[in-house]
């Protein structure tokens, strides 16, 4: 099926939706270029939110897959409401962003940043201390800056409507009608619009997802706050004297690890499930005062006592167990959509190649994948999208066919991070969505993909180095600093 939009909307206002807006603009075709966004500034998941207080406020709703739930709207627009918890809440929203205070980029700004909007040189104070002049990590605040320059620069401000959330969007006589709610001092402003096309933006790092471990339930009702996401960590000295846990094995865990250390009891505690995340290995948990625990097998509500499959028991339990483990989609805006994410696992169904709505090709998404690459890739996606709601694009497989890579998929790496992943085949994905964009139309501005370039992966396969070497220093320094201690008390002796 061939789509000609005119009338496009954009859904987040985050790295993905800056670009998604800029290669719609750039293709000169569409008459309406409307991009809404929740948050009351520009930067999606950037957007640092310290003022929210951070909580899970159901654990068993969250557990059931039924949080981040559809709210009553008006029944005719446009409308005003009061404000209420069940539609103003942060918690119960998860409008909170997943930031801390000093978080960075991890990938290196020669594969992160778009082709044509390179990261600005500027590096925090931290960051110099820690890896010197010539390091390539990326404060917070500079991303989401970079974000908004994105926005300002090319003149989408005004495109734009913040603090606005769309409640829902749903498809009538072939046009896409959203139901909007702008957020004013005591009230809720409510408006349709219409569009032809839609593009979901709003990323995949707003409802936490936690592992069903036997007793965490009741566990969290007797002793509440122990349990905690890492979208709620927001600074290690909160953790200052405290005994804690940070479960899994990827980059969230060990950057939260590595915070707490400094403020912490000795030792902090690391749960892996299996092996942590290849490109960096044992090397961040590798430490002396990080004592290194199987997965947690069953949470004692009675006594606080944390046990693991390998049978040892911390007795009494710790003051936080930080679940480390990701994310799962949501999309309350997108009623049929949402039906088909419940009834999977931790991924996107129904979506062929991370990007394109087997249904419904009017309906695309931009940033639901991971594993490496990003925000680069989102690029490739962005004019991939935006050619095809042109019309210009090379035709999308027959539906048979998208249904036919998504069986294979599910069969292949189940959900997850291992569904939504594109690593290993980094290439491949960004040459397909190369192919599907083209050229430019002739006249126009529309994006140019290079092809991928095999530098980029020897790029990202160094791009740990330092980071590894930082943990290794760390480790040293520790352990000279114990060794000069046993050595003080010693001579005392």
């Amino acid at each position: 099926m061939t789509v000609e939009a005119k009338r496009v909307a954009v859904i987040g206002a985050g790295p993905a939706g800056a670009i998604a807006t800029d290669a719609l603009a750039k293709e000169q075709t569409f008459s309406t270029i409307r991009v809404f966004d929740r948050r009351p500034i520009i930067g999606g998941t950037w957007v640092y939110t310290p003022h929210l207080p951070a909580g899970i406020p159901s654990l068993p709703i969250l557990l059931s897959g039924k949080a981040d739930a559809t709210i009553p709207i008006p029944s005719s627009f446009p409308s005003e409401t009061p404000k209420s918890e069940a539609i103003n809440s942060h918690q119960l929203r998860f409008s909170d962003s997943a930031q801390h205070e000093h978080l960075h980029s991890n990938i290196t700004p020669e594969i992160m940043s778009f082709t044509q909007e390179p990261f600005p040189s500027t590096l925090s104070e931290r960051t110099l201390a820690k890896y010197g002049p010539g390091a390539q990590f990326r404060h917070r605040e500079v991303i989401r800056e970079w974000v908004e320059g994105i926005f300002l620069r090319g003149g989408y401000d005004k495109f734009l409507s913040l603090s606005t959330t769309v409640e829902k969007a749903e498809k009538h006589n072939g046009e896409w009608v959203l139901t909007l709610r702008k957020e004013g001092a005591g009230r809720d402003y409510w408006w349709q619009e219409r569009f032809d096309a839609l593009v979901v933006a709003t990323g995949h790092y707003n409802v936490p997802w936690l592992p069903e471990v036997d007793g965490i339930v009741e566990y969290d009702k007797r002793w509440p706050g122990r349990v905690v996401h890492s979208k709620h960590f927001r600074n290690g000295e909160e953790y200052k004297g405290k005994k804690a846990i940070v479960v899994g094995g990827s980059v969230s865990a060990h950057e939260i690890v590595h915070e707490i250390l400094p403020f912490a009891q000795h030792p902090v505690v690391a749960s892996l499930r299996g092996d942590p995340i290849p490109s960096f290995g044992w090397a961040p948990f590798l430490h002396p005062h990080i004592e290194l625990k199987k997965q947690i097998s069953r949470l004692d509500a009675e006594t606080g006592d944390i046990h693991f499959v390998d049978g040892s028991v911390i007795k009494g339990g710790v003051d936080h167990i930080v679940f480390a483990t990701g994310y799962t989609f949501s999309f309350p805006f997108l009623p049929n959509v949402q039906e088909r994410i419940q009834k999977a696992y931790r991924r996107l169904p129904g979506v062929y190649q991370h990007t394109f709505d087997i249904l419904d090709p009017t309906l695309t998404f931009v940033g639901m994948l991971g594993g490496g690459f990003t925000f680069r890739v989102y690029e490739w996606q962005a004019v991939a999208v935006a050619r095809h709601l042109a019309g210009r694009a090379r035709a999308l497989p027959p539906r048979s066919e998208q249904q036919a890579w998504e069986a294979r998929r599910v069969a292949l790496k189940g959900g997850g991070k291992a569904y939504y992943s594109i690593a290993p085949d980094y290439k491949e994905f960004f040459e397909f969505l190369r192919e599907i964009a083209g050229d430019p139309e002739q006249g126009t501005t529309g994006r140019v993909l290079p092809k991928f370039n095999p530098e980029w992966l020897k790029t990202w396969a160094g791009m740990v180095t330092p980071k590894i070497l930082g943990f290794e220093k760390s480790r040293r320094e520790a352990e000279e600093a114990i060794e000069e201690a046993g050595g003080q008390v010693r001579a005392k002796l």
